[in-house]
This record gives C-alpha cells, structure tokens and sequence, in this order.
C-alpha cells in the first residue's frame, strides 16, 4: 500500500481508578465556586436575578448587573462546546501540520520501490538502417550498401553486482558485389554476456544499499509523523487548557472590578464628607488599571480562542466567523504518583527522537561501507558467448543459429583507478565522520531525553504541591473579606480601602490557584510527550502505509 498514514483516536477504555494516583486535594464544587467557567458563572447570576427586587438590594443588584455586563464582552452569536477529546478528534482530523507530514512515508514509500527496482529486468530495443554509397579505389570492395540492423534483448542486474543479458541481432545486407554469394544476406547473432565487478561493486551489501537507506528513509518519516501527531496534542491540549484558565480569569476579575466600582462611587458620594479629592482620585486611577488589566484579560481569551482554532482547522468552525469556544471540561486534580527513574527508562524506550537517530546511524554506516567499495579500483570480468546463422532469408539464418554450429567466445577483463584516488578518500573520510556525529548527536538526545523529563517530573509536583496551599489561602482570604465587611462599624476610607485590599489579593490567590490548576494539567501533558506516551496516554492510533484503516476511521 502506498497510501499515507492515518490517525484515528480508539474508543476510551472503562474508567477505573488510576494506578498511582490519589483523590483531589479539595472538591470540585469548592474549586468552581472560586474560578467559575463564564457560562456557568452567568446562569447563576441570572438566577439570582430574577429574584432580586432592585429596591429592596440595590447594591447586590447593580453589582450582579455590571458582572454580567462583562462577562458579556466574550459572549458570540455562535457557541461551540467543546470537551478535551472533541477537540483532540477535530485536531487528528483535520489539523495541516499533521496532514503534511502524513504524506512523507508514502513518498518515502516509493523510493523503496524506486530503489528496488534497479534489479528488474529491462527489456530493450534497437532498429538502425543505413544505405551507403561511396566511392572506392579496389575492385573487392563494394560501393552501395544496404544495411538494416535490429537487435532486441533482456539486462538485468543482480543483487551482487553482476550484469547478465541477452541480445538477439538480425542484419540484413544487400549490396552491389559482383563476388557476394548470399545477397541479400541475413546474419543472426545470440549474444549471452556476463559482467561482473571483482572490487569496486561487489558484493550484496553494497548493491542493496540505496533499498536499505531508502528503507530507514521511510521508517523516519514514520517516527516523524507520530512526532508530529505527538507534538500537535501536546499544543492543542495545552491550549485548550490555557483557554479554560483565560475563560475563568475573566469571572475572577469582573467580580474584582464590580467591587471596585461599587467601592468607588461610595467614596465619591462621601467626597463632600470624610473622603478628600486625592483619595478619590488615588482610587480612580487604581479603577482605570484594573479595567485595563481586564481589556488585555478579554484579548487572552480572544487570543487562546484564535490559536485554539488555529490548530484545530476544523472547517465547520471559521476563523472569520469567530466563534465562542466553550471548554466543558475541568481541570484534573487527582494526584499522578510518578517514579522518576521508571519515567526515564519509559522516555529510552518511547522517544521516536531516539529510535530516529539510531535509524540515522545505521543509514551512516551503510555509507561509509559504500564510500570504502566506491575507495577500490574498478576490476571487472566480461565473459560473452555468441551463436552465429547466416542465410538468404531471416527464419533460415535464425534456423542456422539454433543449430550451434558456429560459437564464439569471449572473455576479458578491465581495470580502472584514478590517480592519487583523492575523490574516494575524501568522500570515505566524508562518511566516517558523519557517522561519528550521527553518534555524537545521539549522545545528545539520550541527555536532552532524560533532563526533558526530570523537568517534567519536577514540574507535575511542584504544580500539584501548589494547589491546596492556593486553596486554602483563597478560602482564608474569602474569610478575610468576610470579616473586615462584617466588623466595619462605618464605611471610612481607610476601612473601604482596607476591604478593597482583601478583595484584591482573594482575586490574586483565585487567579494563582487557577494558574496552579492548569499548570499541573499542562504538566501531565508534558510529561507523556516527554515520555513519548501520549499516544497511547490519549488513546491514539497511527495507521501506518501498510496497516489497514477500519472504516469507521475518522
């Protein structure tokens, strides 16, 4: 099959209890009650409205009216929801990065074939006619000659080197020849030849070389293409991840920025009593900030959205359109227990990078054992057997051939080498040396794997560790919050101050606990890249050129 490879993503096996893992540290209503996805965030908001009377709770009215108003600013006329594992089938389906490197083990395919066949057989053809009329200056040679030559055959060329053919020739001569006795004449000729190399040339390993090469040529583009599928889920499941954290960032500071602005038109209502003008105005400008911060915080969504699609390039969802990409999914929070040492022998055996080099390798070796045959002199051995007919007709001289009374032998041989033989040898030093930076270079990934990885492990613990601490110091300043509102005798500026403070760095601990979330599913992602698992971590399935492809593919 020369067709190229596929990808298709297996059913997900029944959920059991992952190996090595423990439960979340907090549950996940606690967590969403925090960092609530906008859609989510907004139907409760819009719950509670619709009980609220705005003159008995004008504040709490106001205050859920400017979220909503912001949470607006990312809403789209068209919605799209999407889980993890939509996304990675829409990806595998139809993302161009995986669509162009899935065309390389097919081209890399027909190479093979190219190569193999140097050894079929070809057959070959010849017709030539010439008529002559020249002056000559003996009576015993002839001055108008009628000649038609035409000869057909079969080469072929052997896996060691040797050349064998067989060749039929019929010529035809008429002439003006008072002395011929058959005019015309037709002389027929079988001509058996073999040629073969003694030095340079010889041998099977160096005749198949260029199958072999193309071989490892193609199972590189193999490996490459599941790099590439590799590589694109870790981005796209990354970027899924980054819109949920941008997504929620966007509730976390609209409920800043509607206490804010709550906080401010109080002071500015107490600007004629307790407030002064540059308390006022220190406060604006802390405002103004902070809608600026949520301006960019609106382009990060825009912008996670738009890389989003751009790695999924599915054509039902339009760049142009712009549609609002709803994440379904939560973040993971139950622990992965990883054994570093387990996970670095796991990376040695998985890391197409590595199973691509040693394939480089190999291919280098092969050349240098071509680059020492191409070093040697050409010493070749001609032996040729010819059956010869000649007749007035053609069937009569072919019936004179067949009769093997006439044979002719040849045999010869001949040497070739240039002076100083300087080409070769360069080209052979050439060999050896990319050979040894072929090794060198696999050196280098055996460290670049195993350092990708401890990274990788560091990263998953440091982000899991992160959680609970984040959790537990968001609910302390929830707590905190909830005190200084409860305490405050009268609404002074220091105290409203005070109150905005804690709003703010329960935002911030929101936003670093999200940050920590994420992180840490972004980290297990990274890890079974570095790993080279995530494949199979995503239950995905490469189709090679020889594999069938169920029809259920997608």
């Amino acid at each position: 099959r020369e067709s190229a490879p596929s990808v298709r993503r297996e059913p997900p096996p029944v959920a059991e209890p992952p190996q090595g893992s423990n439960a979340s540290p907090v549950s996940l209503d606690a967590l969403t009650k925090h960092i609530p996805d906008p859609e989510r965030e907004r139907a409760d908001l819009m719950a509670e409205l619709s009980t609220l009377d705005p003159k008995k709770d004008p504040a709490r009215y106001k205050y859920i009216q400017r979220v909503l108003e912001r949470i607006r600013t990312i809403r789209r006329k068209q919605q799209v929801h999407l889980s993890l594992e939509e996304v990675i089938r829409r990806t595998l389906a139809n993302n161009y990065g995986i669509e162009v490197v899935r065309y390389n083990p097919a081209v890399d395919l027909t190479r093979v074939v190219e190569a193999e066949a140097a050894f079929d057989a070809v057959f070959f053809t010849n017709v030539t006619k010439n008529n002559v009329d020249r002056p000559t200056g003996s009576q015993l040679l002839s001055t108008d000659l009628d000649v038609l030559d035409l000869s057909s055959g079969v080469r072929k060329l052997l896996p060691v080197g040797t050349q064998v053919s067989g060749t039929y020739e019929l010529t035809r001569t008429k002439q003006t020849f008072a002395f011929q006795l058959i005019n015309p004449e037709y002389f027929s000729r079988l001509i058996l030849e073999m040629r073969q190399p003694l030095l340079r040339g010889f041998g099977l390993d160096v005749n198949r070389s260029l199958i072999v090469l193309a071989q490892h040529d193609r199972k590189i583009s193999r490996l490459t293409f599941e790099r590439q599928v590799r590589d694109t889920l870790r981005q796209v499941e990354e970027l899924y991840w980054r819109l949920v954290q941008a997504r929620r960032e966007v509730v976390i500071n609209a409920r800043l920025l509607a206490e804010f602005e709550a906080i401010y038109e109080y002071l500015v209502a107490r600007g004629g009593y307790d407030v002064t003008p540059v308390q006022i105005e220190a406060t604006r400008a802390d405002l103004e900030e902070a809608k600026a911060t949520f301006v960019q915080q609106e382009a990060e969504v825009f912008n996670a959205e738009d890389r989003l699609l751009g790695m999924i390039n599915d054509p039902s969802l339009n760049l142009v359109d712009h549609p609002e990409l709803i994440p379904d999914d939560f973040p993971q929070l139950a622990q992965i227990e990883v054994d570093p040492l387990a996970e670095v022998q796991t990376a040695l055996d998985h890391r197409t990078e590595l199973k691509e080099q040693e394939l480089r390798i190999a291919s280098a070796k092969i050349n240098v054992g071509r680059a020492k045959n191409a070093e040697l002199p050409r010493f070749d051995l001609t032996f040729r057997v010819t059956y010869d007919g000649l007749s007035g007709t053609a069937d009569r001289s072919f019936d004179e051939l067949s009769r093997t009374k006439f044979i002719e032998y040849f045999i010869g041989v001949e040497f070739e080498m240039p002076i100083g033989n300087r080409g070769p040898r360069a080209a052979r030093r050439r060999a050896q040396l990319q050979h040894a930076q072929a090794v060198a270079e696999l050196k280098r990934l055996f460290e670049q794997v195993i350092t990708e990885v401890n990274l990788a492990v560091r990263g998953l613990n440091v982000a899991y560790d992160q959680i609970a601490p984040s959790y537990e110091s968001a609910q302390a300043r929830l707590r905190e919050v909830e005190s200084i509102v409860a305490r405050a005798e009268r609404k002074d500026f220091n105290t409203l101050i005070n109150e905005l403070g804690a709003r703010q760095r329960l935002a911030n601990i929101r936003s670093a606990m999200l940050r920590a979330m994420v992180d840490y599913n972004v980290a297990i992602i990274e890890l079974e890249r570095a790993k080279g698992t995530l494949l199979e971590h995503d239950n995905v399935v490469v189709a090679g050129p020889d594999e069938p492809v169920r029809s259920d593919t997608p």
